[in-house]
């Protein structure tokens, strides 16, 4: 794990900390919809300048002038803008809000590649969009787990409202339901990536879900749409099911016992026998098997968060609010609360992050009215002035 730049150029700006923003009123996150309203870019240009093969794709959403979108007193009731942009470059500027099945909510943006996706769920529905372009939408109102684009169709798995299950579709239409099971990853996981619980791995698409029931736990993995019992014991905590490069991953707990194995060989994440693992995620750095996750040193002992990899625990915090990774290159980044530079920020979620090169790119809106809002990348600035937010960033390496 190293320092990371953006850290040390935040702790220049400001002086004390509040990481995440409790104030912002944006509706409950993954569930209330709300809108907002236009903006206009400035930069400064030294940060492209650099790195011409370094490609930013970020979105933001912009309210009226005369709205505070920060109160939110009109609860979603106010038109608003998406915009997305590369770089400086303006990719897309649409109208959003209820009316156009668009969420202001920056969960509810997902930067896949080179376009934007947007999923807006209410009592008539789920609207799936891609750069304001309807994709598909269905009845049932459903939260979003992972979303992915395969052979130029759209592949969804939603959890419906008030249920214990999910479904898994194709533009749409249901190829698989399950009524009482859960899947793993998602769009706020540590390790999954911008898709959430659907990925691809050798041209294949994955995911992984479990089933409780009659004192078993069941894990499944399915690919291309065809489900693999893995499975099935009592007394089980199944933390995570991947396939990552080819290989089958699972991290559980049997009656107590943390177990990871890896490609069908153990790998040992106990540390001499006085690890617990409370949770975790299945990673790769540097081609090496890892999980990441919090853990105890012994049964009552207070719980941290950190690296397990073949033979030993590496502890990073008591918690931590984003971990981000470079398969890679093994390089990491795990931050919880900075000390200095973010208290004058909105941070909303882990997208608006992205690790890539062993460096981090974020972007940040102010607290204040009137100072734009921020990209920050190796000490430098992409600057945004809107009334509104940025709520997300992706980092495009151009071959």
């Amino acid at each position: 794990m190293k320092a990371s730049p953006l850290l040390l150029a935040l702790a220049a700006l400001s002086p004390a900390c509040s990481f995440l923003s409790p104030e912002l009123s944006l509706g409950t996150p993954r569930f209330t919809e709300r809108s907002s309203g236009a903006a206009r870019a400035g930069t400064d240009s030294s940060l492209l300048q650099g790195a011409p093969d370094t490609l930013f794709y970020i979105s933001a959403v912009s309210f009226p002038r005369d709205y505070d979108w920060q109160k939110d007193s009109a609860f979603g009731a106010v038109n608003c803008t998406l915009k997305f942009y590369r770089g400086q470059e303006k990719l897309l500027s649409v109208p959003a809000g209820p009316a156009q099945k668009i969420s202001a909510h920056p969960d509810k943006h997902h930067i896949i590649e080179t376009s934007l996706f947007t999923e807006y769920c209410d009592s008539y529905g789920t609207t799936v969009k891609r750069d304001g372009e309807l994709l598909a939408s269905w009845p049932e109102p459903e939260f979003l787990q992972g979303i992915c684009m395969k052979d130029g169709a759209l592949y969804t798995i939603g959890r419906g409202v008030g249920t214990k299950g999910f479904s898994y579709r194709r533009n749409g239409e249901v190829l698989m339901k399950i009524d009482n099971g859960s899947v793993f990853g998602g769009f706020d996981k540590d390790t999954y990536g911008a898709t959430g619980a659907l990925y691809q791995d050798g041209g294949a698409l994955y995911f992984a879900y479990k089933t409780e029931g009659g004192g078993m736990c069941t894990a499944y993995l399915v690919k291309d749409g065809v489900p693999e019992m893995l499975f099935s014991k009592p007394s089980l905590d199944i933390f995570d099911i991947k396939i990552s490069g080819g290989r089958t991953g699972a991290f559980y707990s049997e009656n107590g016992v943390p177990v990871f194995s890896f490609g069908g060989k153990q790998v040992n994440v106990r540390a001499a026998g006085s690890v617990l693992w409370d949770d975790g995620e299945i990673l790769q750095l540097g081609g090496e098997p890892c999980v990441v996750g919090h853990f105890r040193r012994k049964a009552n002992a207070p719980r941290g968060f950190g690296l397990g990899r073949e033979g030993t625990v590496s502890y990073l915090y008591d918690g931590s609010d984003f971990f981000y990774f470079d398969a890679s290159g093994g390089e990491f980044l795990s931050f919880n609360q900075p000390g200095r530079g973010w208290e004058d920020y909105y941070f909303f979620n882990r997208h608006c992050a992205s690790f890539i090169g062993g460096e981090l790119a974020a972007v940040l809106t102010p607290r204040v009215h009137g100072s734009g809002a921020m990209m920050v990348y190796r000490s430098d600035t992409l600057k945004y002035e809107l009334h509104g937010f940025l709520s997300g960033i992706a980092v495009e390496i151009d071959d």
